[in-house]
């Protein structure tokens, strides 16, 4: 037990190393995160807000754990990447004991440690998005139910780890929709069905475990849907269903597309994946739980492959299911009377992958962009109450989490283009987020023109924070002749205050050039 102790510490210290030294990656990190502030800021526990207006694009599970680590550790890139880390540990101590229990404690260890130093499944485990906590949840789910219906198999009660496997896919449920219930129903039925042990249906369909998953992920989709009334079309016919299917999204890519993502982003421990080829290898005794990852690792692969949009995080549930075949060929390899040949290439993979791992974070660290964070603490340094914060044509999602604003942002773009209900970018999301708050989006969406009114008719000395690029200066007439008190790369900040002798001679001007 204390050894076991010792491995998971050793684990939980490897996937939160060095997590805190790079600033949050945009958009994605900007986003989740800044949406975990915007809750914990405003009180709005239940609702996920996106400056300040209903974010209904995920579930809130990430969310709240994100506000918990927040009031625990406060706003940093430790705290805001905590969910993942922790949910990439849960992750790998469910396969250490799942398989210790079901293979034996060597290909247990073998199989952690091939996970953990997957560098795939490193670079999601420090990153501050859905993806590792959703594949945490689906793999443990996965898990517990084989638990359950192997313990049935041999007699004992499988109730206790069917209520677990059902909390599980609420939990799922709620961190990313419905994929967190469907893909593992999916993989443990076409297990059963392998395996032609019909009566293990009744074992996954016991009437407590579905009221369990019914109590963990209903509750707060139907909230939702009583405070708004479109809330159900929304998430679930066009995110889960009419998104999946649809194509004129971003990351278009081809349906062989993850086979080699798989292979590259796990190397070098993808090179014993060729013992996978081996027909004895799916030939020897004892190979239900390998039928069982192979099914995992295949079900995974082929779902996300047929929507025409292809992200890389998407398969990081395939990863547990990869990392116990592989562990599988390294102990066949070893027991094979090829010892030497395993003592020699055992150790290079870990240290190999190892390797890979902190030199993929060290790289991410040494070229992650780290104008928008400074910019952003230099405006919160300089903030004062009732500050206005603006941007120009862009919506930088770390700005309101790093410089502690208390209010949204204005955002000037032209919000009346039809083509951004079209394309899959921040602009068609805030556009959402208003269809909820129409109110609220009026406040915080903008055109050129009403900036232009709303600044030149504020009381004398009101600060507005004006975040933008370098040729706005040229475009804007509230810009013209302003030097930006905050530079750095393209970026630039103006401060202005109402009433000023700039001002002033801006707010003259008629007619209102460069206005839409």
């Amino acid at each position: 037990m204390k050894r076991t102790s010792l491995f998971f510490a050793a684990i939980a210290a490897w996937l939160a190393m060095l997590s805190w030294v790079r600033p949050l990656m945009l958009p994605d990190e900007g986003r989740y995160a800044g949406v975990a502030w915007e809750m914990l800021r405003g009180h709005s526990h239940a609702v996920p807000l996106l400056n300040g207006m209903p974010y209904f694009h995920k579930p809130p599970l990430f969310y709240w754990l994100a506000e918990a680590s927040f009031s625990v550790f406060g706003l940093n890139e430790f705290a805001a990447r905590l969910p993942s880390v922790l949910a990439a540990w849960l992750a790998a101590a469910g396969l250490y004991l799942f398989v210790r229990r079901w293979r034996d404690g060597g290909t247990a260890t073998v199989a952690t440690l091939i996970l953990v130093t997957l560098p795939f499944f490193y670079g999601a485990a420090q990153f501050a998005n859905l993806d590792m906590l959703v594949a945490s949840l689906i793999s443990l789910c996965i898990l517990a139910g084989a638990e359950a219906l192997l313990r049935a198999r041999e007699g004992a009660s499988p109730r206790g780890m069917m209520l677990t496997c059902a909390v599980l896919a609420g939990l799922a449920v709620l961190a990313k929709g419905l994929i967190g219930v469907a893909l593992p129903a999916v993989v443990l039925v076409i297990w059963v069905a392998s395996a032609r042990r019909w009566k293990d249906l009744l074992v996954l369909l016991w009437p407590p475990a579905i009221g369990a998953f019914l109590l963990v992920a209903v509750p707060w989709f139907w909230l939702m849907q009583l405070r708004y009334p479109e809330f159900f079309h929304y998430f679930f016919i066009y995110q889960q269903f009419e998104r999946f299917s649809a194509g004129g999204f971003n990351n278009v890519q081809p349906a062989w597309f993850y086979l080699p993502v798989l292979a590259g982003l796990a190397l070098p421990w993808s090179a014993w994946a060729a013992g996978l080829l081996d027909k004895r290898f799916w030939t020897a005794p004892h190979g239900e739980l390998r039928r069982l990852m192979l099914i995992w690792l295949a079900v995974i692969l082929a779902f996300f492959s047929l929507p025409s949009s292809k992200l890389i995080g998407y398969i990081v549930p395939a990863l547990p299911a990869f990392a116990f075949l592989l562990a599988e060929v390294v102990m066949s390899v070893r027991r094979s009377g090829r010892s030497l040949r395993w003592r020699r290439l055992f150790p290079l993979s870990v240290i190999g992958a190892a390797t890979l791992c902190g030199a993929a974070m060290a790289a991410a660290a040494a070229y992650s962009h780290q104008a928008p964070k400074s910019l952003a603490l230099d405006i919160g340094a300089r903030l004062r109450p009732g500050d206005t914060l603006v941007a120009l044509h862009e919506y930088p999602f770390q700005l309101q989490l790093y410089s502690r604003s208390r209010s949204p942002i204005w955002v000037v773009d032209d919000w009346l283009d039809p083509q951004i209900p079209l394309r899959d970018n921040w602009r068609k999301e805030l556009y959402d987020a208003a269809h909820f708050d129409p109110v609220q989006g009026q406040q915080v969406l903008l055109s050129d023109r009403l900036l232009h009114e709303r600044l030149c008719a504020a009381p004398a000395g009101e600060r507005y924070w004006i975040w933008g690029g370098a040729d706005d200066a040229t475009r804007k007439p509230l810009l013209a002749n302003r030097q930006p008190v905050l530079s750095e790369g393209r970026s630039r900040v103006w401060l202005i205050e109402a009433g000023d002798g700039l001002m002033r001679r801006a707010c003259g001007q008629t007619p209102i050039a460069g206005l839409q």
